[in-house]
């Protein structure tokens, strides 16, 4: 259907489509790299007529049982997170949500404004970025903190989940994307789990056993090493493999990472804590004597 020029494939005069107005496709140029994502769905930004306030709309690409469930996993994670933390300023809040009478499903949620990690980081390395990236790791962590917290993991981050802005040189963080997500409380008790993962981020036990928060420590891993590492190492083998073989990089920061994103879960940082604590020892060794906001 076509309103004010944009085509959108849902009835924008319909409830709750006529509640927003000003509807736009979210592009790839604005979520980053592409995305296996985008032939999942399709993404659009609209505004409440009553208050203005931006929207995302997030509407399986077709019918069809894996999109359907991937997309009702987002929403069930993500009300309890509503629920539970409903001042995080990390996750998005949901509006509504329901099914179009073909069948798909449909979130519509708060947006953000800040752009994705992943449009941020080159093929190249920056070191002079490296304590700007380390900062953005912990904001990440701390936000992964209060996740874990409710026994939710996100299981899938990567660069393009991850939104960033900085304001007066803090990083603002913001957690997207919570398809892949697993609960404890719902996967626990027998709802089928089977998630999509991002190849060179996601850990690599997800596909055998129910992860936990040493699965987010993976990815958060591999997110720090392509900020630090840039786009080029994802054509490697693999990650760790990638950090050892890594001679550029601050041998104490090197172990860090080694240890987030070992390929055994048992050698990784057991919690979000313990990655943040190492990270922020390591800051004040290259950076000492500034006080980090938010710090643990």
């Amino acid at each position: 259907m076509s309103r004010a020029g944009i085509t959108v494939d849902f009835d924008s005069g319909a409830p709750p489509f006529d509640q927003f107005k000003g509807f736009q496709l979210l592009t790839t140029d604005r979520r980053g790299r592409v995305s296996i994502e985008s032939a999942r769905h399709r993404l659009y930004v609209g505004s409440d007529k009553q208050s203005h306030a931006s929207v995302l709309i997030k509407l399986t690409s077709k019918p069809g049982l894996t999109y359907q469930a991937n997309l009702e996993n987002e929403i069930a994670s993500l009300s309890t997170i509503n629920g539970s933390i409903p001042d995080s300023p990390y996750f998005p809040v949901i509006r509504t949500h329901g099914k179009l009478r073909d069948g798909r499903v449909f979130l519509i949620a708060s947006f953000f404004y800040e752009l994705p990690l992943a449009t941020a980081i080159g093929e190249e390395r920056i070191p002079s970025r490296t304590v700007a990236y380390i900062r953005t790791a912990m904001e990440v962590a701390r936000a992964l903190g209060e996740l874990h917290s409710l026994r939710i993991f996100h299981v899938d981050l990567n660069p393009m989940n991850i939104l960033l802005r900085l304001e007066h040189g803090k990083p603002i963080i913001r957690i997207i994307d919570f398809e892949s997500s697993y609960e404890w409380r719902r996967h626990s008790a027998g709802v089928f789990y089977n998630p999509p993962t991002t190849p060179g981020y996601s850990a690599p036990e997800v596909s055998s056993q129910p992860p936990d928060a040493r699965a987010d420590t993976y990815s958060l891993g591999a997110v720090l090493y392509t900020m630090l590492a840039g786009y080029k190492w994802t054509r490697e083998v693999s990650v760790w493999k990638s950090v050892d073989a890594d001679r550029d990089i601050d041998p104490d920061l090197r172990a860090i990472l080694r240890t987030a994103v070992d390929p055994d879960p048992d050698q990784r940082f057991p919690s979000m804590a313990d990655f943040h604590a190492s990270l922020a020892a390591h800051l004040e060794k290259i950076w000492p004597g500034r006080k980090i906001a938010g710090s643990w």
